[in-house]
Parts: structure tokens; sequence; C-alpha cells
């Protein structure tokens, strides 16, 4: 591996401001989707849960009427429509962070001459991984407040708002999506260092962070015991969609939990027979009860951190390796 040859020179007292400056307008962008992004979940939690809550008492009037429409407001759409943004903004940090944040200064050799006249690399690094991360923090943040106060809004009024282990309602609703935020960062900071080309660096950031977000989703259930219920036949599966769930089935006389065999019988007395000749004596669920939300997502932010901090190490190991 080829290596630059950097001498060190004094840190420049305005090495945050030139930063700044060169990435104002992503910092525009990312101030306008927050304000935006505000607003309307201001809006939903107010005036559209209102709206929606109106519509609930006009149905339960009417419906008594053997025909009864009514329009319930768009409390919902606007709700999904916002949460499916939150979610998508890691991954706008990563691609912004592989394309400009250390890529596109490499490949314009815009860095090796800040290195050389004004500032070491790892203050170079330092600063860009600071400001961003602080200003990702504060934004996340917020909405994440702000999205489960449009979330629990309709909570106080007739209207029905999403379960709370919905994925996406899950990770906008807490510090998971700050911590994938950060994470995202991290992985495009690094991408840019490896790829050292923009375009490139843009895709593999983005690939790189769905694979890691995606596999933190994953192991989420995992990262804390979670909870069986058992119930006879009778009762159903116990609590079954109530919570994050990691499976369902069947009840065995020696007590061992099986999947549910098939059964196309119209009857559930036909099933139960047939699950009791495979040894069946009830159903059981294991899932993560309402209780385990704020554990699943403290051990999730926490895996998130431990793998930014793993991804910003190996940044500046690359960076010094690359600088001699």
């Amino acid at each position: 591996m080829s290596t630059l040859s950097v001498t060190a020179a004094p840190a420049h007292p305005r090495q945050a401001r030139w930063t700044f400056l060169l990435h104002r307008w992503a910092l525009a962008v990312w101030v306008t989707l927050v304000v935006a992004i505000s607003g309307l979940l201001l809006w939903a939690a107010g005036p559209l849960a209102d709206e929606s809550d109106r519509a609930w008492h006009r149905l339960d009037a009417c419906r008594r009427l053997s025909r009864c429409v009514v329009d319930t407001g768009s409390y919902s759409t606007t709700y999904t429509f916002l949460t499916y943004a939150m979610i998508l903004l890691p991954f706008v940090v990563a691609a912004w962070a592989g394309a400009t944040l250390t890529a596109r200064e490499l490949e314009s050799g815009t860095a090796l001459m800040a290195w050389t006249q004004s500032v070491s690399p790892v203050r170079w690094l330092a600063v860009r991984l600071t400001l961003p991360a602080v200003v990702l923090t504060v934004g996340a943040s917020l909405l994440v407040a702000l999205h489960r106060f449009a979330w629990e809004a309709p909570e106080e009024r007739t209207g029905n708002r999403p379960t709370w282990w919905v994925p996406f309602t899950f990770h906008a609703n807490g510090p998971t999506i700050v911590t994938a935020c950060l994470t995202a960062l991290a992985v495009g900071t690094l991408t840019g260092l490896l790829v050292r080309r923009t375009l490139p660096a843009l895709g593999v950031s983005v690939a790189a962070s769905v694979l890691l977000l995606g596999g933190a989703h994953w192991l989420m259930p995992h990262l804390r015991t979670s909870v069986t219920e058992v119930g006879p036949f009778q009762d159903g599966y116990p609590d079954l969609y109530t919570g994050v769930e990691l499976s369902h089935g069947l009840v065995t006389r020696t007590g061992a939990h099986i999947p549910t065999p098939e059964c196309q019988a119209t009857s559930m007395d036909v099933c139960r027979r047939i699950y009791e000749q495979r040894g069946g004596t009830g159903f059981y669920t294991t899932f993560h009860p309402a209780s385990h939300f704020w554990p699943l997502q403290l051990t999730t932010s926490a895996l998130l951190l431990v793998v930014t901090a793993l991804l910003t190490a190996a940044s500046f190991v690359v960076l010094r390796r690359r600088t001699g």
C-alpha cells in the first residue's frame, strides 16, 4: 500500500469554520429536513389527531345504521409517511458522508493540501466527525421526541394509533434512530477514506449501512431475554401480536415447543384433535411485551454505538496508514 508523507502542521484555529463553510449546503438540507418533519409531526399530533378523533366519534354514533361511511382524516397517512421519512434519514446520512465528507476531498486533493499547509490529518478527520455528529444527534433526538408526541396523540382520543412493536414505529420512537444516524456517519467516513472516489463511496456507504442496520434490527429481539406464555387450545395463542414476536406454536406433553402442524380443516375442534394426536397440549407464544421497549431500545443503541466506535477507530487507523 502506498502512503502519503505528510508533515504535521500546527492545528488551524479556523478548521471548524472551514468545515462548516465546506458543508454548509448539507447542513442547510439537514436543518430543512428536521424543521419540515418537526412541523408535520406537530401538525399530525394536533389538528390531524383532533380530526381523526371527531371522525371516530361520528363512526361510533352511526354504527347502528346499515351503511356508515366516515372519513377518518389523514392522521394515519401523514404519520406513516413521516415515520418512513425518519427511517430513511440514516441512509441519507450514509450517502452524504460517503460521497462528500471524506471521499470528495481526497479525490480532489483538497485534503492533502490542508494536511501540508494548515492542519494535521488526525485533527482534520476529528473535526469532520465531531461537528456532523453533534448536529445529527441534536436533530435526530428532536425528531424522536416529536415522533413520540405524534404517536401518543391518539391515546387520549378515540382514534387508533400504530402498535408500538411495528418495526418502523419502534425505531422512530426511540434512540435507535439517533445511533443509526451516527453509525451511518461512521460508515460513510470510513468508506470515503478507503474508496477515495465520490460516487463509488456513496453506493458502498448506503449498501454497508443497509447491512449493518438491518443486522442490528435482526439481532434486536435476541439482545434481551424474551417472555413465553402458554395457554390451552381453547384460548388460542396467548398474547399473540401484542409485542415483538420471536415464535409461536404447540406445547407438547413433554413440555417441548414445536411449530404448529398444518391444519386446513374449517373447524377448530378438528384441528385440535390433530394437534392432540401430535402430542400437543396447548399453544405458546414467545415475545417481548411493552415493558421491554426501553431495554430493547437501549441494548440496540449500545450495540450500534459500539459499532460506531469501532468504525471510527478504523477510520483513524486507515488515515494514519495512508498519510504515513
